[in-house]
């Protein structure tokens, strides 16, 4: 590990660093966090920690109708879906904020690039973009009387502001083997740009820190993606049952498959692999759960093979599907993107005892986990390693693996970070 969790302390305006508390004691200090992308049917990692930082700050979360996340049947119905929910989201004013889960939600207008970015090109689009949400963030804390801002959304700019302790969070790395020499070093003087105007960077793995340090002088704070470890333990199995058997999957071996699957998840390896199998694992399900409509085709081609598709699911209910299957599943193709992320789902399987088969990504390689199998992506390497994983014991030792990546002891560590030393 590069730093440690309290390797940043809060510097004040002329960059100095600074102990003092802008509050005072009794009273908690105002955070707003502006997550990576806003949703409310999947999980998103910043929401997940703004729930847990509650114990350190008052919290609010900025809400927006956010055009990439949306889903559609093809391609143009998508960009028209898209042009609608990023027009609306312009167009809304900022409102009163509403109370969930002891987090205030600041409902916000929000200027995306998928408006503009036929008539100006798809980089002046940004930087109009990020200058007019720029100017809405700047209202947003004045008025909020913010005192911490964790920003994880390129939306809106990164300025260093006058009074505000400002945090970044790197939830993925950007597609590099895809750009030219220049356009890489511009992205990464984009990095430093940001390390500069704030007070400290978190990043998703040990990976992409290191990364960061190696390719662009910027020491981040590793911060991984994390798990209700609680929450997921604690699904009643009469619960399991009646949803397998909901499902049509009761006295099936499940392979499951859980998350938000867009092009690049690799459901077509899953599905062939599945196929593959059947010869060795008759009574073999394979569960497809969340967001799949790339893929909707491909799943609806093979239902009677056993391949059952949920489609989405709500947050609330998702610790059931985790407990329902038997086999856990990442099949991400490998890229820079896929190689310095932190897959929650891996976490997610290990917490509720499952071993899971895997693409072998850097991170997982790393961590080397003993009940992660880590399989080429070849549907025939992945059919011998559903059989194997079917044939390994969970054991109890096995337990501790998921307890580091709660979102409550992760959101401790961004704590302290944020506060300084002593302060939590």
């Amino acid at each position: 590990m590069l730093s440690s969790w309290g390797a940043f302390w809060w510097r004040n305006d002329t960059g100095a660093r600074s102990s003092h508390r802008l509050c005072t004691q009794d009273m908690k200090p105002r955070l707003l966090v502006v997550p990576h992308i806003y949703a409310e049917d999947i999980a998103v990692r910043e929401i997940e920690l703004a729930r847990r930082l509650k114990r350190f700050f008052d919290v609010f979360v900025l809400k927006w109708r956010d055009a990439l996340h949306v889903d559609a049947s093809s391609a143009l119905w998508r960009r028209v879906k898209q042009v609608s929910v990023a027009t609306r989201a312009a167009l809304r004013s900022i409102g009163s904020g509403t109370a969930r889960d002891g987090i205030t939600l600041v409902e916000s207008p929000v200027l995306q690039p998928v408006l503009l970015q036929r008539i100006f090109g798809a980089e002046n689009a940004l930087e109009r973009c990020t200058r007019k949400n720029g100017r809405t963030l700047q209202t947003v804390l004045r008025e909020l009387e913010i005192t911490h801002l964790l920003l994880a959304n390129g939306f809106f700019g990164v300025e260093r502001i006058p009074g505000i302790h400002t945090f970044y969070d790197l939830v993925d790395w950007f597609p590099e083997e895809q750009m030219n020499v220049a356009q890489v070093e511009k992205t990464r003087e984009k990095q430093r740009s940001i390390a500069a105007n704030t007070d400290g960077v978190f990043a998703v793995s040990e990976l992409l820190c290191e990364k960061l340090l190696r390719d662009c002088g910027i020491a981040a704070v590793p911060l991984p993606n994390g798990a209700d470890i609680s929450r997921l333990r604690s699904v009643d199995q009469g619960s399991v049952r009646v949803l397998r058997a909901k499902l049509g999957i009761e006295n099936k071996f499940v392979i499951g498959y859980i998350g938000n699957h867009g092009a690049f998840t690799g459901v077509d390896l899953a599905v062939n692999a599945f196929l593959a199998a059947k010869a060795n694992m008759p009574d073999a399900a394979l569960l497809i759960v969340g967001p799949a409509e790339p893929w909707r085709a491909l799943l609806n081609g093979h239902r009677r093979s056993g391949v059952v598709a949920t489609g989405s699911v709500p947050p609330e209910e998702i610790a059931a599907y985790f407990n329902a299957i038997d086999l856990g599943i990442l099949a991400q193709g490998i890229s820079a993107g896929t190689d310095y992320a932190f897959q929650i789902k891996v976490v997610e399987y290990t917490a509720c005892r499952k071993c899971v088969v895997s693409t072998p990504l850097a991170t997982w390689k790393r961590l080397a986990w003993p009940n992660v199998i880590l399989a080429k992506p070849t549907a025939e390497a992945w059919k011998d390693a559903f059989v194997k994983a079917r044939g390994m014991e969970w054991l109890p030792e096995w337990e501790r693996l998921a307890e580091p990546y709660d979102w409550a002891t992760l959101a401790e560590r961004m704590a302290g970070v944020m506060l300084g030393p002593g302060e939590i």
